[in-house]
């Protein structure tokens, strides 16, 4: 697979530093989203170590005026699971698919999950959230990210 058909995203505007040395990269496609019309949510966590396969991503549009508490992981409903669809690793200075890397690692190994979901904004002054469920607090907590503000239409 080449650099250039990947879904990894290393840069963006939309990031955030998370626990356990890991990063969080988004975007939105297309950018600026269309009005009622559906638009991926493209998420990559980063961590230098290795794979972290214990955590999930959901998404979900929220109201720039009233943004959802960091800590409120259940008192919103319209959460939607953001799906894998690429993991990279690092071996040996290789970039590669994880699927075809061998595995267990023995070293640290760089690791790349990219995360997508499907949402559709209505029209004015909207954001994304984002919530981190993990079941591994010790490394990375659970957590609700807002502040993805922006203008649809």
């Amino acid at each position: 697979m080449t650099e250039s058909k990947r879904k990894v995203i290393r840069e963006s505007e939309t990031f955030w530093q998370l626990d356990g040395e890991s990063m969080l990269n988004a975007v939105v496609i297309p950018d600026p989203p269309k009005p009622n019309t559906p638009a991926t949510i493209r998420l990559t966590h980063s961590n230098v170590y290795g794979p972290f396969d214990d955590a999930d991503f959901f998404v979900r549009v929220g109201d720039p005026a009233n943004p959802t508490a960091q800590g409120d992981l259940n008192s919103k409903r319209d959460w939607i699971k953001a799906a894998l669809v690429e993991e990279l690793v690092v071996v040996d200075d290789e970039e590669m698919l994880r699927s075809e890397a061998n595995e267990p690692f023995e070293d640290e190994t760089p690791w790349d999950g990219t995360y997508e979901a499907q949402l559709s904004f209505p029209a004015g002054r909207r954001s994304i959230e984002i919530k981190i469920v993990s079941r591994q607090p010790e490394l990375l907590r659970s957590l609700v990210l807002s502040g993805w503000d922006f203008s649809v239409g």
